[in-house]
């Protein structure tokens, strides 16, 4: 049937993510952010993809400070199982998840990720020239998905990025 739907992660899917996190990542920092970001309850939204009775994707959202204050968002990790990359899952996910901090009054969301990918999503490196982060480059990028959104800054991430 192949029926693809997105719903947010309970927390008796963080065995399944991880597992996924590994398969995609090919390896277990991803997986040990998010159970970190849960466990520190810094997560903002996490959502799951299935594809009939199958987890195959998700994404993360978390706070980030900028210049102390909580005026940002971070994307990642995202994930996607290998044998279904390349059909909308993760760029449906992204988007729902944009939606839904917009919804929220967020102002800025940040990614760290392929440009090709996230560049057809809205996101652009030049925005994130502005601020001091621990990473810097193309394929560091922001969107502002409400007006207003601040242009620099020094980022603080959550300790599970530490």
């Amino acid at each position: 049937m192949n029926k693809t739907w997105i719903r947010r992660l309970q927390a008796a899917d963080l065995d399944a993510v991880s597992e996924l996190n590994r398969l995609a990542f090919n390896g277990s920092e991803e997986a040990a952010i998010v159970r970190r970001l849960h466990a520190d309850q810094d997560s903002l939204l996490s959502l799951v993809a299935h594809r009939d009775h199958d987890l195959v994707a998700h994404i993360e959202f978390f706070r980030i400070l900028i210049d102390g204050k909580p005026a940002g968002v971070g994307l990642g990790p995202m994930s996607v199982k290998p044998e279904v990359q390349g059909r909308g899952i993760g760029s449906s996910l992204v988007s729902m998840g944009l939606t839904v901090m917009a919804g929220r009054g967020e102002s800025i969301v940040f990614v760290l990720g392929h440009p090709e990918f996230y560049t057809k999503l809205g996101f652009s490196a030049a925005l994130a020239e502005g601020f001091s982060a621990p990473w810097s480059g193309p394929a560091f990028m922001a969107l502002e998905v409400n007006k207003g959104a601040p242009r620099s800054g020094e980022l603080t991430y959550p300790a599970a990025f530490g």
